[in-house]
């Protein structure tokens, strides 16, 4: 009884104490023994078998599946036994993502009878590569094909090498033997409980703002290489257009000639591409500390939550090639603040029982601000007439210009256009502002365009400021949720932003990456924070004041990171890095080292983007430049074979045009087609519920306020963002149940980042005219070679503008179905609006609803045709580019004016391939990731 009792005793610990879910990292030097565990644990045919031994395939698999009560992913690697050594550290690095936010086990799988001294060194050198601590994490597993597979032989006392790597890993070993793969999982909790009962936490999680790539200096040679790469190649095109002129002069020019002219000006003009990082947060939460801190400069952004503004947002980049700051403010509209102004005044006009007590709060703040102390019981005519003059000149002028050689001082000069201070009633601009744009020297910490914008976590009622703000959010390639790290797991605001935004984020916008920054890590009261979390100094290990402070900072630190870390996964099935930052003490450095703050970590990620953008103009710059040099090369060789060339290649266009049309993008249309069209019916059986519940009074509360929000839903045409968090969205919600019936086809076919095999973008990097065998019937192929080579560049250029074109008809895709929505429904927020006097809210909402219901025949099925609509006509410019683009290049490539002159750029071709050579050398290793959830 008593060891029943016992066993029921561990199990209860184990349930309460293991994580809901465990990550294994598959190990060893054969990845279809690996293969064929991972399916053994899960119990089914999940990871692939087939091929793997014949296979060179260097992709990493990820499954998940429900194993008993626990849901297990297993991470099955490229073979990390036989990398070089970039090739492990970019591997390793991989396996650590695809277990974020990391493993709860590496399970080593063995052939006993064949593993020996060497190998041992190696495993040693893996899992050093994998994290220092990850021995402590490791599990011994035999192959399934291994002689013998008893418990009692493996335990044995073993002289071996096999036994030492037993007793390595603290004589953990399974076989499958024992009675059930939960043997296995009592194992990986017991080594959980002994290593502080947490999973091996990863450096650098899938996703995130942080691929940090192998070694920073590395890296930042890199980029360095990468941009030294393009200035080469500048120089070599210059000097190809410098012996084009002289050529012209004896020759004249042509109309090939012009063009070839054009497209090298056109390589010297590097484009630029923006990334934006948005940065989110409540108000007092850290925000403009932080991004001080990152960009170096103290005092640049006002701090202190007692002056906050959250209506503004603020845009950050470094740009000017002076060393002055500068700042733009942007403006609404004079039509828009009289119109604003009046719905102020409204909303503080109303009785007192029936007012939304946040509203008018919001509402009289702004006209204080403005007009004075006593301004909100002032009428809208006297309010336009009190310092008439200013506001309305900074209206009709539409911007308004600072710069200055001093950060604290540009801060002093835009203060009254971000910040609130009670002090300065009636000398405070920023009700006006729709957004300020701050601009700061090269050369400082933050990378050229990468945009870092301070986006407001909570609302404001004036609808552009609104819609600014919801296109902001489309435009962010990363998103920081900024959150007091004492209230990290709690603040409902910092997680609102996860609950209403991620779909336009990642959907209906382009985030590949979404990180949780825990500030004010340092706000620490040492002795208070070890009575609650029962420590003593013998468990810290320190011995004065100093020491226990930083301590217990880290020791926090990692509290919130497992916690903030723990609820996004669970939550929002997200895995994002979580930093915990203190912008005083990376200034300080009182307590902790810089490194500690994660500041640098921080400006380390964003590095990561400018090296992606260098590089990636590096490849373009010199793909087009080699085409470009193969046009001329053909001129020495060109003869009869042109003719029979441009036939061959007309036809393979409009062959493949029609591939590209019917086989590839077509059938994408008819699955986005079937699958939203299942969404219009659900929408129109649920949509009046769903009208209902957004228009309804909220649970819990009496209709005393909820009738100013009701008005402001319908003044605002069916959506509020309140200064409390709350966001009330009618047309969205509407729009959810279709935007949910496309959600997996639209995530297959427009990747933010990664491949499936099923995008657009991979169907349209299928097309290539360029299959010709030229070796066979051709006079002279060498010449034919540099034709095709030039045809082939052209392609290239074709689909990264596609990516481009993919991109904004995504985003158009997925804001039509709510657009459209949106301008069906405003003659029903117009009408209950308008709606007024005793019982109006009863009466609002019956307008609101009637409406709903009279129009879901129609409503939802002009959406499907506006979305759809989008996509046809994305095919229809898709081709119309490729056909046009291609025969000019073609035309060009096979004039007959391409003989009447002949320039010899074979070492310029030379010259050029090997810098392409170069970077593709010093390029990411990683292989290719294939994600399945089983």
């Amino acid at each position: 009884m008593r060891v029943e009792m016992e066993s029921k005793a561990r199990q209860t610990r184990r349930t309460m104490n293991a994580p809901p879910k465990l990550r294994i990292v598959l190990l060893g030097d054969n990845k279809l023994d690996n293969a064929q565990m991972g399916n053994l644990i899960l119990g089914r045919d999940a990871l692939q078998t087939e091929g793997l031994e014949d296979s060179l395939e260097e992709a990493s698999e990820r499954v998940r599946g429900q194993v008993g009560d626990r849901v297990v992913t297993i991470i099955n690697p490229p073979d990390l036994f036989h990398s070089n050594d970039i090739q492990l550290t970019a591997r390793a690095k991989e396996c650590m993502d695809l277990s974020a936010p990391g493993p709860h086990a590496f399970v080593l799988v063995l052939q006993p009878e064949n593993f020996l001294e060497e190998n041992r060194d190696q495993v040693e050198s893996i899992l050093r590569e994998l994290n220092k601590d990850a021995l402590k994490y490791t599990i011994l597993l035999p192959t399934v094909r291994s002689a013998q597979c008893n418990p009692d032989f493996f335990l044995a006392e073993r002289d071996d090498s096999f036994g030492q790597m037993l007793r390595d890993c603290e004589m953990r070993l399974y076989t499958f033997h024992q009675s059930s793969v939960v043997n296995l999982f009592e194992i990986v909790d017991r080594m959980i409980e002994k290593n502080g009962g947490c999973y091996l936490r990863t450096d650098v999680p899938p996703g995130t703002l942080l691929q940090a790539g192998i070694k920073h200096s590395q890296k930042r040679k890199r980029v360095e290489d990468d941009a030294e790469i393009i200035q080469q190649g500048q120089g070599v095109m210059v000097q190809v257009q410098s012996k084009l002129q002289k050529k012209l002069k004896d020759h004249g020019s042509t109309t090939l000639t012009d063009y070839i002219s054009a497209s090298i000006s056109d390589l010297q003009k590097i484009p630029t591409q923006k990334t934006t990082v948005g940065v989110f947060g409540p108000t007092g939460c850290g925000k403009s500390s932080l991004l001080n801190a990152i960009l170096g400069e103290p005092d640049l952004l006002p701090t202190g939550s007692v002056e906050a503004c959250t209506s503004v947002i603020i845009q950050v980049e470094a740009k000017t090639e002076e060393n002055d700051y500068r700042a733009t403010i942007d403006f609404i509209s004079e039509e828009e603040w009289r119109k604003e102004l009046k719905s102020l005044l409204s909303y503080l006009e109303e009785p007192k029982e029936e007012r939304n007590e946040n509203i008018c709060k919001m509402a009289e703040g702004k006209i204080k601000a403005l007009c004075g102390q006593n301004a909100s019981r002032k009428s809208y005519n006297e309010l336009l007439r009190y310092n008439d003059c200013k506001i309305i000149n900074l209206l009709r002028s539409g911007n308004k210009s600072f710069s200055n050689s001093q950060a604290r001082a540009l801060c002093k000069e835009i203060r009254p256009y971000i910040r609130h201070c009670e002090d300065d009633f009636g000398k405070l601009y920023w009700p006006i502002v729709k957004s300020v744009n701050i601009e700061v020297p090269r050369n400082k910490e933050l990378p050229e365009n990468i945009v870092l914008v301070d986006l407001p976590g909570n609302g404001d009622y004036n609808q552009t400021r609104d819609e600014m703000w919801k296109e902001m959010l489309k435009e962010c390639t990363a998103v920081w949720i900024v959150s007091d790290i004492n209230r990290a797991v709690s603040d409902k605001a910092a997680w609102e932003i996860l609950d209403t935004n991620m779909t336009d984020m990642e959907q209906g916008g382009e985030c590949i990456s979404i990180a949780f920054i825990c500030t004010k890590s340092d706000k620490m009261e040492a002795q208070s924070y070890m009575r609650s979390e029962d420590l003593t100094d013998e468990d810290l290990k320190v011995s004065n004041k100093s020491e226990r402070i930083r301590e217990c900072i880290l020791h926090r630190n990692n509290k919130a990171k497992d916690r903030v870390g723990r609820k996004a996964c669970e939550n929002y099935n997200i895995q994002p890095r979580v930093f915990t930052v203190s912008s005083h003490e990376f200034l300080s450095k009182e307590y902790l080292e810089q490194k500690d703050t994660e500041i640098p970590c921080l400006r380390e990620g964003l590095k990561t983007f400018y090296d992606s953008y260098t590089r990636k103009m590096a490849s373009q710059f010199l793909s087009s430049a080699i085409g470009i040099l193969h046009l001329f090369q053909a001129s020495r060789e060109m003869n009869v074979d042109r003719s029979k060339l441009r036939t061959e290649l007309s036809k393979n266009l409009e062959a493949e045009l029609l591939c590209l049309r019917m086989d590839r993008l077509s059938p994408c249309l008819y699955q986005l087609e079937e699958c939203i069209s299942e969404g219009v019916r659900k929408a129109a059986e649920k949509c009046v519920a769903i009208a209902h519940h957004q228009v309804k009074i909220p649970d819990g509360k009496n209709g005393r306020g909820f009738h100013q929000t009701l008005s402001a839903l319908c003044r605002n045409k069916g959506y509020i963002r309140s200064n409390d968090g709350e966001t009330r969205d009618v047309n969205k919600a509407l729009a959810a149940v279709m935007r949910n019936s496309i959600k997996e086809e639209f995530n297959t076919l427009f990747l933010n980042k990664g491949k499936t095999g099923q995008s657009v973008q991979e169907k349209i990097n299928e097309f290539s005219i360029c299959s010709i065998n030229v070796r066979d019937g051709y006079s002279k192929p060498e010449a034919m070679d540099h034709i095709l080579h030039f045809i082939e560049k052209e392609e290239t250029k074709l689909k990264e503008r596609a990516r481009g074109l993919i991109l904004k008809t995504k985003k158009d895709m997925y804001a039509s179905i709510e657009n459209t929505i949106k301008k069906e429904m405003i003659p029903a927020y117009e009408e209950a609006h308008a709606k007024i006097g005793t019982r109006s809210m009863i009466t609002k909402t019956k307008v609101l609803l009637e409406y709903v219901e009279k129009k879901k025949e129609t409503m939802f099925n002009k959406a499907k045709t506006e979305m759809l609509s989008l996509f046809k006509q994305f095919m229809d410019q898709i081709e119309s580019d490729f056909r046009n683009t291609l025969q000019k290049a073609m035309a060009n490539a096979l004039s007959e004016s391409l003989s009447t002159f002949s320039m010899d750029v074979s070492s310029e071709i030379k010259k050029m391939e090997e810098l392409y050579s170069q970077l593709s050398a010093a390029g990411d290793s990683r292989p290719c990731v294939r994600l399945r959830t089983i």
